[in-house]
């Protein structure tokens, strides 16, 4: 019985561990099959996510790759009223389009005649989107043309056509070298281009290893490209692969100026020349290269600032930054023999300025020569070893000195004093555009603001170096920290203040503070004393008060006392960085480093003026007023100019010398201009 009842029992347990290994095996299977579509799930997501990252990687190299260059056909403005005074002495490159040989200069292109004479002029009032020309190269029946600061133009022969690289980035165009199939472009902010005659690339800039972006020189040999730069040597294109040669593999310095192929004479050397400003050297990366060494360099002159190379009658030929030519082969004979051989090397160069740095090149069987005096020729198969000038009115018919203007004021005679950034001073008469003096010594070089204080009769040169103080007969003296107890040397700015508690005072704006010189006494301030920084840049006096603009506001004065500063952080003021200020009527105008232009009132009111013309740069003290119109100059966007009664701005911008107005002085019937790169006259009927 007992037996009985627990079959059944027995049976039941069973029962139900078959019904609970059932449940078991359903759960195993559910739970495996949820763990299956789980992975697979995360396989499918991983694979999205790989697809969705690799295409955007692929989208983000495209985009990268991707070059955007905004073309235009160039035209004249309306030059009434206009009138330009550049320095086109200064050359840099030469070409030839359909017989005519063209001068790339800091103050336009230039076409010559069958003579070497100047034909034609071309500035920023023919079309020219720049005045200041770096590069030349024919191709595919055009003239290409780079520019310091404006892209790339193209000639025909009668119209202009600019090229403006917007994606990457790039302004100052540096080498322009043809090949059969290309144009290639190099620049100093944005690495090498291509143009094919339709559309621009970045072949080589992409290749593994083309880490470049400054780039100096530029030479196709084969297949191969040899590109120079600015900060990182050599850069050799070979087999759609980049390779570098720096410091550490044998080149003198990380500066390239200059690529050549090597003539036969040096052959035994290698392959290609490089220049640096270290030397130059002779690289031979030919196939049969030892493969102990793929790339061979040999030195072939220690001479330092070379700025170029160029081959000529089987003779390499080195431009020098401290002027003339010099012949290497000559170089390396004056090792061993160096008093006769160095005075025939000499000779080679007769007749090239001692001093001007000069940049060699050749064409069509012709050595030149071109300096900041002008170019210069040699025939290869020329029987003497003398240089003759090219376009002598260049050098000849030039009124400006240099070409970078910090400075415009009339004197008491009504000369107009030009102050350059790093070359003196010109004394000009308006009337017949004539170059009366050039003033250029220790002191008088680096010239930041040039002012005229008509109570003494004399001019006052604020430079880096002091307070220069010129007479009505050009006799000179200077104020320094030294002899007369200024807080600076380095003046940016000097204003001339009547109601001083000593009378008639200077006022110096350093970069070291506030210096005000009256009755032969200087008393300065500094951040000490409550100015808001210690590098000042400009100042102006309204009323009873002074204002003196610094790095880190706008700062108040009453009797050299502060009374306040203005700053972003407790008034209307736009911008910290204060760099230049106008009075007029009362009313102060604040030229700032980003802000554009601000007005404070009489009352203590501020207007800001970005609805109606924007936030640029206002160029350092680059602010006039000849109490009708207040006239600013920018960093890019050329002159604006405020009509105080109207309350209406203008601005002028096609034709100028270059969109960076840096100096502006008015007269009765003009306005004249100090820009990056020369000075422009301006009617001031237009403004009507």
């Amino acid at each position: 019985m007992n037996a009985f009842i627990g079959r059944p029992r027995i049976l039941n347990l069973m029962s139900d561990l078959i019904n609970k290994l059932k449940s078991y095996r359903r759960h195993i299977v559910i739970i495996a099959s949820t763990v299956a579509l789980v992975i697979i799930a995360a396989i499918i997501f991983y694979i999205v996510q790989l697809n969705r990252r690799i295409e955007s990687e692929r989208i983000a190299q495209a985009e990268a790759a991707r070059v955007e260059v905004r073309e235009e056909r160039l035209r004249a403005p309306s030059t009434d009223g206009f009138s330009l005074y550049l320095n086109s002495s200064d050359v840099r490159a030469t070409a030839n389009l359909a017989g005519t040989d063209y001068l790339a200069t800091s103050g336009g292109l230039v076409a010559l005649d069958d003579g070497g004479n100047v034909r034609r002029r071309y500035t920023t009032l023919d079309g020219l989107t720049d005045n200041d020309l770096t590069s030349l190269a024919t191709f595919r029946d055009r003239l290409f043309i780079g520019t310091a600061s404006a892209g790339l133009i193209s000639f025909d022969g009668e119209s202009f056509t600019g090229y403006t690289f917007v994606k990457p980035k790039a302004t100052r165009v540096s080498a322009l070298a043809r090949t059969e199939s290309e144009l290639l472009i190099g620049t100093l902010d944005g690495g090498l281009f291509e143009y094919d005659g339709e559309r621009f690339s970045r072949r080589f800039n992409r290749a593994t290893g083309a880490d470049f972006t400054r780039v100096t020189a530029l030479l196709s040999i084969d297949a191969r490209l040899y590109i120079g730069t600015q900060d990182a040597g050599l850069y050799i294109w070979r087999e759609a692969r980049i390779e570098r040669i720096g410091t550490q593999e044998g080149l003198p310095s990380p500066h390239v100026t200059g690529l050549a192929p090597l003539p036969d004479g040096f052959k035994d050397k290698g392959r290609i020349a490089v220049a640096t400003d270290f030397g130059v050297v002779a690289l031979n990366d030919e196939p049969g290269t030892p493969a102990s060494a793929e790339f061979q360099i040999a030195s072939l002159s220690a001479q330092p600032n070379v700025t170029s190379l160029a081959v000529s009658g089987e003779r390499l030929w080195a431009g020098l930054f401290t002027g003339g030519l010099i012949d290497l082969a000559s170089d390396r004979a004056n090792r061993d023999e160096p008093s006769d051989k160095n005075n025939s090397a000499l000779a080679e160069t007769a007749g090239l300025p001692r001093s001007a740095p000069a940049i060699a090149y050749t064409a069509d069987g012709v050595l030149w020569a071109l300096t900041g005096e002008g170019a210069f020729t040699r025939e290869e198969s020329s029987a003497g070893p003398a240089f003759e000038a090219v376009a002598t009115s260049l050098a000849r018919e030039r009124v400006l000195t240099g070409k970078h203007i910090t400075g415009l004021a009339f004197d008491g005679a009504g000369r107009l004093w030009v102050g350059y950034f790093d070359a003196g001073l010109d004394v000009i008469a308006p009337q017949t555009n004539e170059r009366l003096s050039h003033v250029e010594d220790d002191r008088v070089r680096e010239v930041n603001f040039v002012a005229f204080d008509r109570s003494e009769d004399r001019l006052l040169v604020a430079t880096s170096r002091g307070l220069v103080v010129f007479d009505a007969g050009l006799k000179q003296s200077v104020l320094t920290r030294e002899r007369n107890g200024l807080i600076n040397d380095s003046i940016a700015h000097v204003s001339l203040v009547d109601n001083a508690p000593e009378g008639h005072a200077l006022v110096l704006a350093t970069a070291g503070g506030l210096t005000s010189v009256a009755g032969g006494r200087a008393r300065s301030l500094t951040a000490f004393h409550g100015l808001a920084s210690n590098h000042l840049y400009t100042s102006a006096s309204a009323g009873s008060r002074l204002f003196v603009g610094s790095l880190a506001g706008l700062v108040e004065l009453e009797g050299l006392r502060v009374v306040r500063v203005y700053k972003t952080s407790n008034s209307p003021l736009s911008h910290d960085w204060v760099t230049a200020l106008a009075e007029a009527e009362g009313t102060l105008y604040v030229g700032t480093n980003g802000g554009g232009v601000d007005e404070l009132l009489p009352t203590g009111e501020w207007v800001n003026f970005a609805d109606q013309v924007g936030r640029f740069e206002v160029s350092q003290n680059a602010m006039h007023t000849d109490g009708e119109r207040v006239y600013a100059g920018t960093g890019d966007r050329g002159l604006l100019v405020y009509n105080t009664r109207a309350r209406r701005w203008t601005r002028i911008s096609a034709g100028l010398p270059s969109q960076s107005v840096t100096a502006i002085v008015t007269d009765d019937e003009y306005i004249y201009l100090g820009t990056l790169n020369g000075l422009m006259r301006i009617e001031k009927r237009i403004l009507e």
